[in-house]
């Protein structure tokens, strides 16, 4: 059995050059001289972009809500049967379905309102 889905070979419109080994050896070096140091970490910027800060800031603030969720006994899951509309469930520590949320109040969830 065979996947329909090809594997990514090129973004288009994104250089296709890669960096050179010097500047990976260079990085590492300083990396091992900055850990050996006891200086904090160096930042590395990806050479082919990443995700844009808003998104970091927006999954940053996802994790929070799940995590303060998670505190108080719950969780959320997500779930989508084919050919069916996405449902939203509110379970507890054992994954106990405790009752069903519509996409409003997810939202509102997303948005820092506590749970009722």
């Amino acid at each position: 059995m065979s996947s329909p889905i090809l594997p990514i070979t090129d973004f288009p419109g994104r250089p296709t050059d890669t960096p050179s080994a010097t500047n990976s050896a260079e990085d590492i070096g300083a990396l091992v001289s900055a850990l050996s140091a006891g200086e904090p970490s160096p930042r590395f910027v990806a050479s082919r972009g990443g995700p844009p800060p808003e998104l970091l800031e927006q999954i940053a603030v996802a994790g929070r809500i799940e995590e303060q969720l998670r505190e108080n006994g719950h969780q959320l899951r997500f779930s989508v049967a084919v050919g069916q509309r996405m449902t939203i469930e509110l379970v507890d520590r054992d994954g106990n379905a405790m009752r069903s949320l519509s996409a409003a109040e997810a939202l509102e969830l997303a948005a820092g309102k506590p749970l009722r």
